[in-house]
């Protein structure tokens, strides 16, 4: 993969395993900022899965993920070539076959489950350092850069809406309560629901719960934006007023990467479309290119499934 130094997230081949399960396996690709990327595929082809890595609510198995050309993840040995040259597994298979190049080389390694084996030498665990100190950003601080919208709203049901949108700029970013109450008042009111800053969310509908934890991740102005199927939970009538909010923010210029089964948003929103299945990224390009020319056989399979 090319790597654009400037890319707003960075994500260097993604494995994700559960056990046995090979969720994803070996995904790559970068996000610009402004962007809105929609995920699409078939249930359980590691889509959410994708998304929940991108903030380490699932720790990946192998692979990279930067953001602002910072490391969220803990570094990947086999992402850094001058590292891979120390690797004693990656020199011995690669003596054992010459006729396999290094991707293939770093997939046997994998699919073998020989990269626990344990990198000895002062040579690399100081190249290991040198690039855990030089590049880390730490989680807690990424996540405040990530806002994250989920299929359940996730809501505390014992705090009222202008609580919820305001615990963490105030616990987190140290933020002074009225400016938080200043700040949650004001995104209420852009989402229509200023008059509900008092109720509690059991006495809202789906889509004003799923409005609220949209504006609850605005909150802490983040630099992207993530949602996981967020109208996937919400009856068909509510669908329409949170997608008007997030064709809102993707006009404002918010960095987005959305997992949905709603086709027509990624037509009309989606800067690109990436279709997963079974864990890889089978096609990606721009929403006329990807719904109008499809040429991966599987996705013009789906496509025409999904598609009326």
């Amino acid at each position: 993969m090319t790597t654009d130094r400037n890319a707003l997230v960075r994500v260097e081949g993604l494995y994700k395993y559960f056990g046995e399960n090979r969720v994803l396996r070996g995904i790559s690709t970068e996000i610009d900022k402004g962007e809105v990327v929609v995920v699409i595929g078939p249930s359980g082809s590691g889509k959410s899965t994708f998304l929940r890595c991108l903030n380490l609510l699932e720790e990946p198995t192998y692979g990279e993920v930067w953001l602002e050309n910072k490391l969220v993840t803990p570094v990947d040995p086999y992402r850094h070539d001058d590292v891979i040259e120390l690797s004693k597994t990656f020199q011995k298979l690669a003596a054992e076959h010459p006729e396999l190049d290094k991707a293939a080389l770093l997939e046997k390694i994998r699919a073998e489950d020989l990269l626990h084996e344990k990198h000895e030498g002062k040579a690399y665990k100081s190249r290991m350092k040198q690039i855990y100190a030089e590049n880390y950003l730490n989680i807690n601080l990424a996540r405040q850069k990530i806002g994250m919208v989920f299929q359940q709203f996730n809501l505390f049901a014992n705090l009222k809406i202008l609580d919820n949108i305001t615990l963490a700029p105030i616990k987190l970013l140290k933020m002074d309560k009225a400016a938080a109450e200043k700040k949650a008042m004001a995104l209420l009111e852009r989402i229509g629901l200023a008059d509900k800053a008092q109720a509690y969310p059991q006495q809202l509908s789906g889509g004003q719960k799923q409005r609220v934890a949209i504006v609850r991740a605005l909150a802490m102005d983040p630099d992207v934006m993530l949602f996981d199927e967020p109208t996937s939970a919400l009856d068909p009538e509510m669908v329409g007023e949170v997608l008007d909010v997030m064709k809102e923010l993707a006009a404002s210029g918010m960095t987005m990467v959305v997992v949905t089964h709603e086709m027509g948003f990624a037509k009309e929103v989606g800067t690109r479309v990436v279709f997963i299945d079974e864990g890889v990224i089978k096609e990606e390009a721009p929403p006329a290119e990807f719904f109008g020319n499809p040429k991966d056989p599987r996705l013009q399979d789906f496509l025409s499934k999904v598609l009326i």
